[in-house]
């Protein structure tokens, strides 16, 4: 399989009769999945969406998202989905950015949608999930979709988030996805009887998941927006085996009263990413659930995925990110791009085929990152003797006191494991005789009660004192 076209058309892993999605308790097959998905296509394509075009989504997770996905990258267009907790200004922003040519959304984000249709001149198409949309798969008719695309092609475009710019787009390739699925599907053991938890957004990166399920003609539960309750509750009664969560959605699983009487018998994976994971927390998290812990890494800008730490690995090198996939090359290198030695900190890079095409629109930006047939990831870290990577911390988040390198993620280690703490980030704030001064945000667990203080005082007793947030 090459394209994402195979991995849903043309695929001996999908068993029609299959179920596929289940979806606010509406029950999906795989010919269903196909069926709707070929007739969205051909209505896009008789509405003059064609290889090249772009095609925004605006949409919670939900499983016109997913039919959305395969119909437009069918076509060869590309598939733009759209974070739905931005401001109308900055949908209308990313819009302007990628000029589609159609948007397909729900009710809910009708201002962003009208605002689009009357600023941008290349869109001259909105369907609106529900009885339109309905209609317009009826509209499609029937018939064979016949595939047009190859493995090279762009398939998506993912904007990242920004933080003082307008947010970068990633285009990704069809090759891009499918080797992200193989690679995630066989480190992950995943099969056609693999039921997949999707509480994640689709419109993340993280939405691969439910993809990768596809792909090994397995089964995904969809729900709108992670709740604790409804989670527990469809991991018991669906009989869910994997799931991806992000540590927050870890922690409140764990904090929440209600996982000492919950059936997990059927959960054999949870992948998790994205952020680390405190070391007190992970030793919570095993102790509630086993280790049966994935750890991944990696960003959009390499499919999601580039490295991932297996769950007996977890045993003994917890905290470590792996050392790479199959077909994934990630190396830690010094400013001028020469290999350092084992232990000492560098940037993280990335080779392989699931690295993107470019930025969409940023050919600087593009040469920035790509270099020499490397991914610069923009995170440091280091390697031990055996070749296993610890993400120390993002290249930029460093906070230089003094004169002097402070890596925040070391501090936030420290502090999360006062018995106080649920969560906490550490940050550098401007500084007149410093430069930068270190800073604190936390979060108590409930019930909890402690000042400033007692949290200085016990991140005192370990790191030097320069580190202690002011």
């Amino acid at each position: 399989m090459h394209t994402i076209y195979d991995t849903l058309f043309d695929n001996p892993a999908i068993d029609n009769a299959r179920e596929c999605l289940l979806f606010q308790g509406r029950r999906f097959t795989f010919a269903e999945l196909r069926s709707r998905t070929a007739a969205l296509a051909r209505g896009l394509s008789a509405q003059g969406v064609s290889r090249g075009d772009r095609v925004a989504v605006l949409l919670h997770n939900c499983n016109e998202f997913v039919e959305a996905f395969y119909a437009v990258t069918a076509l060869g267009a590309l598939f733009v989905p759209l974070n739905w907790r931005l401001h109308p200004a900055e949908h209308l922003a990313l819009m302007q950015d990628c000029a589609p040519v159609a948007i397909i959304s729900e009710a809910h984000f009708e201002p962003s949608c009208r605002a689009a249709l009357a600023a941008i001149p290349s869109l001259r198409l909105h369907l609106e999930v529900g009885a339109q949309f309905e209609a317009f798969l009826l509209s499609g008719g029937e018939g064979e979709l016949v595939r047009r695309v190859d493995g090279d092609d762009d398939a998506a475009i993912l904007y990242t988030s920004g933080t003082t710019s307008l947010p970068k787009g990633v285009v990704l390739t069809h090759r891009n996805y499918v080797c992200d699925h193989t690679n995630v599907g066989e480190f992950a053991g995943i099969d056609s009887a693999s039921v997949n938890l999707q509480n994640s957004p689709l419109c993340h990166a993280a939405g691969m998941h439910t993809f990768m399920h596809v792909t090994y003609g397995a089964r995904t539960v969809l729900t709108p927006r992670f709740d604790v309750s409804e989670a527990l509750s469809l991991i018991a009664r669906e009989r869910v085996s994997y799931m991806f969560a992000v540590p927050t959605v870890i922690y409140a699983l764990l904090d929440s009263p209600e996982l000492a009487n919950a059936d997990l018998s059927a959960l054999r994976t949870i992948s998790y990413g994205a952020a680390p994971m405190s070391e007190t927390r992970f030793r919570e998290a095993v102790e509630a659930f086993g280790f049966i812990f994935i750890h991944a890494y990696g960003m959009t800008e390499s499919s999601s995925h580039s490295s991932l730490l297996g769950k007996d690995e977890h045993r003994s090198r917890a905290g470590s990110v792996g050392r790479g996939l199959a077909t994934s090359r990630v190396r830690i290198v010094r400013e001028d791009g020469t290999a350092v030695a084992p232990g000492e900190i560098g940037e993280i890079v990335i080779a392989g085929p699931q690295v993107m095409s470019r930025y969409w629109n940023r050919p600087d930006a593009t040469a920035q990152t790509l270099r020499d047939g490397w991914l610069y990831s923009g995170d440091l870290g280091v390697a031990d003797g055996d070749g296993f990577i610890y993400v120390k911390d993002r290249k930029h988040d460093m906070i230089i006191s003094g004169g002097v390198n402070i890596f925040p993620r070391e501090i936030e280690e420290v502090i999360a494991s006062h018995p106080a703490v649920a969560e906490v980030a550490v940050y550098g704030l401007p500084d007149e005789k410093w430069g930068e001064a270190v800073a604190a945000s936390v979060v108590l667990r409930d019930g909890s009660n402690v000042d400033a203080d007692e949290i200085r005082r016990f991140v005192g007793g370990s790191p030097a004192r320069y580190k202690i947030p002011r």
